[in-house]
């Protein structure tokens, strides 16, 4: 067995950058330790090749350079172990966040998959349907200002529970009008929503903040296409409530479920209406 190893071979048995291995020595962190009398090379021994997987696995635990480098230096297991506990404290919390937002990824992909099937199905037609309430974050949101306010708010719940993360932010808010707001033509009056939802998981229900926001019996419409587009379903919509003599119950939602979030095509994109009716 050989006893001593070139930086090239170590990297190559060990699956890191020759150049991470120099800058570890230049650290003082990792340093070849046998040095060869003949010509003054230095080399890694095999005993090494331990302290690669050593630093390897700090590294993905979240220690930094400075920390390991640190760590190397104590000589009280007690402070080695508070250490490492509060590492691994640290580094469930960081899972524990990924794991929401991959929930969040998760209900996103399932959420467009579903209703553009639904769209694929019903196209524009407007149908009758019972829907289930919401749960949610609800700001009044009439200006830019306002838009700003609830932003702020959602940053200090994001902190609070897992279901808040950013990703979420983007997709999840729903949008909510006065029945008014069918009869805008005008795109610039429809800039900014009365106010906008963000649902938030039932447990969580119980905040001060969460609002149940009631839906039921509502007329339910989607919009494929650009935005610019969406006043002449919106006219359709109109024109069915008065043809069919229904009156209206609540606000209106509003959720898009496909747009530059997602795709860079706003002939892509895609709205579902929501009008509580009695």
């Amino acid at each position: 067995m050989k006893k001593k190893y070139r930086i090239g071979e170590v990297a190559k048995i060990k699956d890191i950058d020759a150049q991470t291995l120099r800058y570890y020595d230049k650290l003082g962190l990792l340093s070849p330790e046998i040095i060869d009398k003949t010509n003054g090379y230095r080399y890694y021994s095999i005993e090494q090749f331990m302290d690669v997987d050593c630093i390897k696995f700090f590294r993905m635990i979240g220690f930094s350079l400075k920390e390991m480098k640190e760590f190397k230096e104590i000589t009280d297991i007690d402070e080695s172990l508070n250490i490492l506990k509060s590492k691994k404290d640290i580094f469930k919390e960081e899972i524990r966040r990924k794991q929401a937002i991959l929930k969040n990824m998760e209900i996103i992909i399932q959420g467009i998959e579903d209703k553009r099937n639904l769209y694929k199905i019903n196209g524009s037609n407007i149908e009758i349907k019972e829907c289930e309430d919401i749960y949610g974050v609800i700001g009044e949101c009439k200006t830019a200002n306002d838009w700003f306010e609830f932003e702020k708010k959602l940053g200090e719940l994001t902190k609070r529970y897992p279901k808040y993360s950013e990703i979420g932010h983007n997709k999840d808010i729903l949008l909510i009008y006065n029945y008014d707001f069918l009869n805008r033509t005008n795109q610039e009056e429809m800039e900014f929503a009365e106010k906008i939802l963000l649902p938030i998981d039932k447990n969580f229900m119980e905040d001060e903040n969460v609002e149940k926001y009631p839906l039921g019996k509502c007329l339910v419409a989607y919009h494929k296409g650009s935005h610019k587009s969406e006043g002449d379903l919106f006219k359709r919509i109109v024109e069915f409530i008065s043809d069919n003599r229904i009156n209206i119950r609540g606000d209106i939602v509003i959720t898009t479920i496909i747009d530059e979030f997602i795709i860079n095509n706003p002939d892509e994109f895609l709205i579902e209406i929501k009008v509580p009716i009695i």
